[in-house]
Parts: structure tokens; C-alpha cells; sequence
């Protein structure tokens, strides 16, 4: 399905991350990992540099799935300018810029997958989220876009409510761990998302 194709997996050093590009490998895509050492995802210098090294290094694009992102927590009062613009950054802004570059460097047949979560989507448990939750909601209506404008790329995304990572186990010890989502039923939804089966502007919900 996925064999010999050049995907670029951004956060590939994260929980979700790690998980995806272990199981595109599995598929036989041609990975290019970016992560903090590779390049500042918010930064467009650097991410249009690292997309361009994806493609000399592996060959035309077909793929991007963008796991970047970040979370913190807060009601609008209690929430500063400083930290809303850093959910904007980490989980808008560079996905922003990496759909960019991906459009850019995309011949007709490309796929890209965003990484938005539950909440936003649905507009339940955002309180106490408010710039996590504009910032991710905001990766869906710019999955979306990507998707109604009829160019020769096809986006969709993922939006998981709280998965399996050993943080998530830390923040919420005394939580319902059974309910939370395997890392490895993203990851597989998203190789998924990446083969020339998948629709267009789809949101897969877990």
C-alpha cells in the first residue's frame, strides 16, 4: 500500500509519533522523521527546509501526517496571552505550515493527516481547554479546507480523545485507563488515511 512512498511524519519523537512511523515502516513507506532536532515546526524557514530534505532524501511526496503538538490547560480568565499563543503555535501554526509545504511538494494522489482530538471536535470536555481547544479546532476546519479546495491533495484527521501515553497515566493516575485510546489504533487509522482507498476531508473519531 504504502510501499517505497516518501512520508513525512512530523512529532515522530513523541508517544503518537514513534507509534506512526514504526507502523508506516511496517508498510514499507519511505519515512523522514522530523522532530525537535531536525526542525522547529513552527518555524517556516525550517519546516519548508526539512520538507524539501524529505524529498531529496526519499523521493516525490505522497505522505504527511503531522503529530506535533502540545497541551495546556486553563479557563479563558485564568489563561495567559503567552500561553494561548503557544497552543496556537505548537498545534495550528505548524500544522498550518506543514500542510503548506506538503501542498507544495505534492504530485495529484497526495495525502495528508492532521492530528486534532476529540473534544474540539465534538465541543464536550473543551472547559478548562479553551486554547488547547480553539487551537485543535482549528486543525479541523484547516483539514478541512485543504480538503473542499479540489486540488490534486487529499487531507483528512484524526481526532482522538485521551489516548495511552505513560503522561496522560502521570496527569490522571485514578482515571479509567480501560477507556483511553491505544496509540496503535491511531497509528493504523492513519496509515490508513494514507492509502489511495481513503476519501477525502474525512474526521475518524476514536
Amino acid at each position: 500500500m504504502l510501499n517505497g512512498r516518501c512520508v513525512v511524519v512530523t512529532g515522530a519523537s513523541g508517544n503518537l509519533g514513534a507509534a506512526v512511523v514504526a507502523r508506516l515502516e511496517r508498510e514499507g513507506a519511505r519515512v523522514f522523521a522530523v522532530d525537535r532536532a531536525v526542525a522547529d515546526v513552527t518555524d517556516e524557514a525550517q519546516v519548508e527546509k526539512a520538507y524539501d530534505a524529505a524529498v531529496s532524501k526519499n523521493g516525490p511526496l505522497w505522505g504527511a501526517v503531522h503529530c506535533t503538538g502540545g497541551w495546556a490547560g486553563g479557563a479563558v480568565g485564568e489563561t495567559s496571552v503567552a500561553t494561548f499563543e503557544k497552543m496556537i503555535a505548537l498545534n495550528l501554526r505548524s500544522t498550518f505550515l506543514c500542510c503548506r509545504a506538503a501542498v507544495r511538494r505534492m504530485a495529484s494522489g497526495g495525502r495528508i493527516v492532521n492530528v486534532a482530538a476529540y473534544g474540539p471536535l465534538t465541543f464536550t470536555g473543551i472547559a478548562h481547554n479553551a486554547a488547547y481547544a480553539a487551537s485543535k479546532a482549528g486543525v479541523i476546519a484547516l483539514t478541512k479546507a485543504i480538503a473542499e479546495e479540489g486540488g490534486p491533495v487529499r487531507a483528512s484527521c484524526v481526532a482522538p480523545a485521551t489516548m495511552r501515553t505513560p503522561q496522560n497515566a502521570a496527569a490522571m493516575p485514578r482515571a479509567d485507563q480501560s477507556k483511553w485510546i491505544p496509540l496503535e489504533d491511531v497509528a493504523e487509522a492513519i496509515a490508513y488515511l494514507l492509502s489511495s482507498q481513503a476519501g477525502n476531508g474525512a474526521v475518524i473519531t476514536f
